[in-house]
């Protein structure tokens, strides 16, 4: 696609209709260059951010659920270290919530975006870390070989599972799933060697990782689309209408 010349003495005497359409032409051209290592647009980064409170509510709320499983069903006859295990991932998830809430509600909090994804991201990988201490804390007393794999592969699928809901933003997707990915596979190999299963468990988290990267390199790709680049075609606009005048009263004088 061939973009207009924007020099500021091609510029010179062009309509509003006109300035607006190379702008435009220019943002496309902007968009379509953005799928490589151009950096994002502020705008583009805060529609990241949005998406991330958003997704990342889902992603919590899957290990919730399946810590609630594990208590319930595996854990059931554990129950002072499923305790101690629940109070951990409760506690940070419930901290980790009220970032979000806060943020999703307008808080204060809202109007600096990059501070409470620093913020989101500190405490999920709390979350993430209590969560994979269970695999630790539960798996030394089950009984029978079953429920430890069944424990170890609810929490491995968690784990992926909520680093892909928080796939707009790298770094909350390592820090929810990267913690207590390393704690599962970690226990499995611990529990069972290198056997089949814990095998299993780490071709499942590489296979995982690859598909949650994947997902935000799309994800960034669409937020540029959406939100192109537009600094240069602004400031060619402006360096013409700063030069404009001055070329009129020179041909006046």
């Amino acid at each position: 696609m061939q973009i207009s010349d924007t020099s500021p003495a091609a510029l010179n005497g062009k309509t509003v209709q006109e300035l607006q359409a190379i702008a435009a032409e220019a943002a496309q051209a902007a968009g379509s260059q953005a799928r490589g290592k151009a950096p994002l647009s502020r705008a583009a980064r805060l529609h990241l951010i949005d998406q991330l409170s958003r997704w990342g509510g889902s992603g919590l709320a899957l290990l919730a659920g399946v810590s609630i499983f594990i208590a319930l069903v595996p854990a059931r006859d554990l129950p002072i270290r499923t305790a101690v295990w629940a109070s951990m991932i409760f506690a940070s998830l419930y901290l980790c919530r009220r970032y979000r809430k806060e943020f999703r509600r307008g808080d204060s909090i809202a109007s600096h975006p990059f501070r409470w994804r620093a913020y989101y991201v500190s405490t999920l990988a709390v979350v993430s870390a209590a969560f994979g201490a269970g695999a630790f804390l539960l798996l030394p007393e089950t009984v029978g070989p079953s429920a430890a794999m069944q424990t170890l592969a609810l929490m491995t699928a968690a784990a992926v599972g909520s680093a892909a809901f928080h796939a707009p933003h790298r770094a909350s997707a390592a820090a929810a799933g990267l913690p207590a990915f390393v704690a599962t596979a970690s226990a499995a190999i611990a529990t069972f060697g290198l056997s089949a299963f814990a095998i299993a468990i780490l071709a499942a988290g590489v296979a995982s990782a690859a598909f949650v990267a994947a997902t935000s390199v799309e994800a960034e790709k669409r937020a540029a689309l959406r939100f192109p680049r537009t600094t240069r075609a602004r400031r060619e606009i402006e360096r013409s209408s700063y030069y404009e005048p001055t070329q009129a009263e020179r041909a006046a004088g």
